[in-house]
C-alpha cells in the first residue's frame, strides 16, 4: 500500500491547487473517486466522497496548497494572504518575521501560472526576488522569465515531487492525505471522505461545517488527516503517528483520542500526542498552533469534534516537505485498522430523524 500513497500522491501533485484556485484539481478528484465507484457529492468549496455504509465513519483532509496571485504588472503576493483580504476582508498584517519565513519558502523556485479552471500552464519562472515588506503587510515577489499575467492568476511550485532513498519529497501537504484516502476506498473502506477547499486560509472548517449542516450529521467523532511539522530529521526517520488531544483552539475528543492511543499501542505503532510533547517542553495552549479540527471546535462551541491523525514532515509548507517510507506505512497501518479492518466502534455518525419521525 506504501507504493500506492506516494505514487497517488505524486500525481496528485501533478496537478494544481492554489489555495483560491482548487478547481481543477477537484475536477480531477471526483474523476479519479468516480472511477472506485464511489458517489461523490460536490459543493464549490468541498468535495464529499461516499462509500455503500456513508455513515460508518467520516474522514476529513484538505486539498488546497500554497502559491502565488498575479497582481498584474510583473507582481506577485502570496496566496494565502491574499484571498483571506479579497474574499473575507480580513486584512491581517503579517509581523515582518513571518513574511520573511514566507519568502524563504519561495525564493529561487521553479514556479508556474495556470488557467484555474483547466489547470492548462500560462508560463513559468523562477522566483528570483522577494521583498517581504514592501505592499501594505504582504510579500511581494517578481518571476523571473514569466510573462505578464493578468491580475488573479494562481501560480504554483513547478518542482515535481520524487521519491528516493526511501524518502518521499514535495509540497505534500496535504497530497499526501488524498492518497492515503484514496488507498482507503481501493482497499474496502466505506464511509465518507470530506476533502475541503482553503484550509491554508483557516477556513476549511466552515465547508466540513457545511456539509454536517446540510446532512444533518452529528458527530465528535471526526477524523481529520493532515502532516504535521518537524525539524528533527530522526522523529521522520522513525515515523510515528501523530496524535493531537488539543490545539489553541479546542479541546478534542478525549474518548476517541485515548481509543486511538490504545489501538496505537495494540498495534505496535510508535505514536506521539504532539501537543502534550509541547506543553512539556515549555510551550504555552497559545503556542500549540491552528489547526482544521480546533477551529471547527471552537467555531461550533464544541458540537461537532474528533480527533486528528497526522504525519511527520520537514521542511514543512516548501515545495522539499519530505516524510519517509516508515512515516507513510505507520500512518498507513493505523488508518487501515482503524476504518477498514477492525473499525473503531466510536467512529459511526449520528444522523437526525426528520421531524415527522420518518
Amino acid at each position: 500500500m506504501i507504493e500506492t500513497i506516494i505514487s497517488k500522491t505524486i500525481e496528485y501533485l501533478g496537478v494544481p491547487s492554489v489555495v483560491g484556485h482548487e478547481q481543477c484539481f477537484m475536477d480531477f478528484l471526483e474523476r479519479d473517486f468516480q472511477a472506485l465507484g464511489l458517489e461523490i457529492h460536490r459543493q464549490a468549496q468541498y468535495l464529499v466522497v461516499s462509500g455503500r455504509n456513508p455513515s460508518s465513519a467520516i474522514v476529513c483532509a484538505h486539498i488546497d496548497r500554497h502559491g502565488l496571485i498575479s497582481l498584474g504588472d510583473d507582481e506577485y503576493v502570496y496566496a494565502a494572504q491574499y484571498i483571506k483580504e479579497i474574499k473575507y476582508g480580513e486584512n491581517n498584517r503579517l509581523a515582518q518575521q513571518q513574511l520573511e519565513s514566507i519568502a524563504r519558502r519561495f525564493e529561487g523556485e521553479d514556479i508556474y501560472a495556470y488557467d484555474r479552471v483547466s489547470g492548462v500552464r500560462l508560463g513559468q519562472g523562477v522566483i528570483e526576488i522577494c521583498n517581504p515588506c514592501m505592499l501594505n503587510g504582504d510579500a511581494l515577489f517578481f518571476v523571473k522569465d514569466m510573462a505578464s499575467m493578468r491580475a488573479g492568476v494562481p501560480l504554483a511550485y513547478a518542482r515535481t515531487a520524487r521519491y528516493e532513498d526511501g524518502a518521499l519529497k514535495g509540497q505534500l501537504d496535504n497530497a499526501i492525505s488524498l492518497g492515503v484516502i484514496y488507498t482507503l476506498f481501493q482497499q474496502g473502506f466505506q464511509g465518507t471522505a470530506i476533502l475541503t477547499t482553503e484550509e491554508e486560509i483557516g477556513k476549511s472548517w466552515l465547508h466540513i461545517l457545511d456539509y454536517l449542516e446540510a446532512e444533518a450529521l452529528e458527530t465528535r467523532n471526526l477524523v481529520v488527516i493532515d502532516t504535521s511539522p518537524y525539524t528533527d530529521q530522526a522523529i521522520i526517520n522513525n515515523g510515528p503517528v501523530v496524535f493531537r488531544s488539543r490545539d489553541m483552539s479546542g479541546v478534542f475528543n478525549a474518548e476517541l483520542v485515548g481509543a486511538m492511543k490504545e489501538r496505537a499501542e495494540s498495534l505496535g505503532l510508535d505514536f506521539q500526542v504532539k501537543d502534550e510533547v509541547l506543553l512539556a517542553a515549555g510551550k504555552t495552549v497559545e503556542q500549540l498552533g491552528s489547526t482544521e479540527l480546533g477551529r471547527l471546535v471552537k467555531g461550533t462551541q464544541g458540537r461537532w469534534n474528533g480527533a486528528t491523525v497526522q504525519i511527520p514532515t520537514l521542511m514543512y509548507h516548501t515545495s522539499n516537505e519530505t516524510t519517509t517510507a516508515q512515516a507513510i506505512g505507520n500512518f498507513w497501518l493505523f488508518l487501515a485498522s482503524i476504518l477498514i479492518e477492525n473499525p473503531l466502534s466510536v467512529l459511526c455518525v449520528r444522523q437526525e430523524a426528520s421531524v415527522d419521525g420518518a
